[in-house]
């Protein structure tokens, strides 16, 4: 795949398909004498149809510039390796004529998730909350000391919230998994780009629960991954899915978690009761 400015290109069995302006071009490896890198301003794979006239110049059908070198070398590389080569007596043939335009298929746009589901808004509401209030009982009562404190360690109060949630989570999820989980594939049905070429993306997988809907998984991976994964998940909350791992691996996850998350959620309790009885009874 060679994706680059105004098209991409895909080489696929038997065939090279260009999608560009919304038009598709299905060449036929038949067609193709070569692909030429032309290395100016911007690298340019050029992709040159055969012609049946003896000794005529090859027919360049289209050319898609793009950013890596590494990226065209790579592409050319590989549809002239998969082009059949022909003898001089074989009878030459005319590329333009094999090749096939249609319209461009329209592919649904996966939709951009928001960006803080409803859930995540009432929590930052509670956390925005809870810190109005952690800084107006000790202003109340004219301790200043007291409310810088709660304002430097709010941060840490935050992200002791966040490794609790996430303790929470994996310990229900292992539950749920270990005593009713159930096992089936998973099918991609679409991919999320990440946000430059250098960043893997984000696969959408669909799979089917006992009860006969549909569920999304997210796993990240690039757009080559597999079109098929084991997930396992609990009939009563399919929501509660996770890929493919094996059983130990989940336990020594939760194993870990537990160790950092129990102690951190104890530590945070103990300085939220802290701070609000010495606000409140200063």
């Amino acid at each position: 795949m060679l994706r680059g400015r105004g098209g991409s290109a895909h080489l696929q069995s038997e065939a090279v398909v260009l999608d560009r302006a919304g038009i598709r071009l299905v060449i036929p490896l038949d067609a193709i004498e070569t692909v030429h890198v032309a290395r100016s301003n911007r690298p340019t794979a050029e992709i040159r149809l055969n012609s049946a006239a003896t000794g005529a110049d090859a027919t360049t059908v289209c050319a898609i510039g793009s950013r890596s070198t590494e990226a065209v070398e790579a592409f050319a590389h590989a549809v002239n390796a998969a082009v059949p080569q022909r003898d001089e007596a074989e009878r030459r043939i005319n590329g333009a004529a094999l090749v096939k335009a249609m319209e461009r298929p329209f592919i649904p746009r996966t939709p951009c998730r928001p960006f803080l589901s409803t859930d995540e808004w009432w929590v930052c509401g509670a956390l925005t909350c809870l810190f109005a209030v952690g800084l107006l009982l000790p202003a109340l009562a004219g301790d200043g000391s007291l409310a810088k404190l709660w304002a430097g360690t709010f941060a840490g109060l935050v992200f002791g919230c966040a490794v609790a949630r996430g303790t929470w989570r994996a310990t229900v999820t292992w539950w749920l998994l270990h005593r009713y989980g159930v096992t089936t594939v998973a099918t991609c049905v679409g991919y999320e780009p990440g946000e430059d070429d250098n960043s893997q993306g984000v696969l959408v997988y669909s799979f089917t629960a006992t009860a006969g809907t549909a569920h999304i998984i997210r796993r990240t991976g690039s757009r080559a991954g597999p079109k098929k994964i084991g997930v396992s998940y609990d009939p009563a909350r399919p929501d509660f899915a996770v890929g493919p791992r094996q059983p130990w691996v989940r336990t020594l996850i939760l194993l870990i978690r537990l160790l950092v998350g129990v102690p951190t959620t104890f530590v945070m309790a103990a300085y939220l009761l802290w701070y609000f009885t010495t606000a409140m009874h200063p």
